[in-house]
């Protein structure tokens, strides 16, 4: 049986909502057709983007700790629902003989094969995710250009994601919709969620607009683990 290990903490309520994913995309008829999961809701992991932009501790000494610890525990892959943590992918995987998925090229290739006629994308992510080019260098990899806010919109997508962090979801859908159009205008740019905050964000506005979530399509692969066993 295929064992998941999912890094988390990043934070706690997009590790719970990750998992939450993964249940429900799984097509099962009882306990035993779920995936074996383990995870190590890791609090003690830096800030990413504060370390990114060299204001923060470095947080691979954590990461590499959940990693090793979820190989120990049997995992045979991990998966990691954060966006930002992802500038450390080449890092962590030295650490373990477990596959670390990678959630940035997985939705790369799936918009690649969804999208045959799209090529530009808007991402709404951490500051850390922006600066580290994260996105933009793996979706040039597959012929796909990133679109990304101006250096005003990206600090107030940082206000949301840490207002979600602490639970707080007080911002509304024309405050979304509001900064998208500054981004593109009336143009049908589909948006990347590219923060698990921002994952949570989306799935509680109404929004018209077409935007994928990284975070559940890392699920949907997780999911195809299973069926490949």
């Amino acid at each position: 049986m295929v064992i998941l290990g999912i890094l988390g903490g990043m934070g706690p309520m997009a590790t719970c909502q990750f998992f939450k994913y993964i249940i429900e995309l799984t097509d099962a008829k009882n306990d035993q057709d779920h995936l074996h999961i383990i995870i190590d809701n890791n609090v003690n992991i830096p800030d990413r983007t504060e370390y990114i932009l060299g204001r923060g501790e470095d947080p691979r000494i954590e990461m590499v700790k959940s990693v090793v610890k979820l190989e120990a525990m049997g995992a045979d892959y991990i998966a990691i629902p954060c966006n930002t943590a992802h500038y450390f992918y080449a890092h962590l995987v030295k650490y373990t003989r477990a596959t670390i998925l990678n959630m940035i090229e997985e939705t790369a290739l799936f918009l690649k094969k969804k999208e045959d006629e799209k090529k530009d994308f808007l991402l709404l992510s951490t500051e850390g995710t922006y600066k580290s080019a994260i996105y933009q260098e793996t979706f040039k990899s597959f012929g796909l250009n990133i679109i990304e806010p101006n250096k005003e919109d990206k600090k107030i997508i940082m206000e949301w994601i840490y207002k979600i962090k602490a639970s707080d979801f007080d911002i509304g859908l024309e405050e979304f919709e509001s900064l998208v159009t500054r981004c593109i205008g009336g143009e049908n740019i589909p948006i990347i969620a590219g923060c698990t905050e921002l994952s949570l964000l989306v799935d509680k506005l109404d929004i018209k607009r077409k935007y994928y979530d990284p975070m559940i399509i890392l699920a949907k692969k997780c999911v195809e683990l299973k069926k490949s066993k």
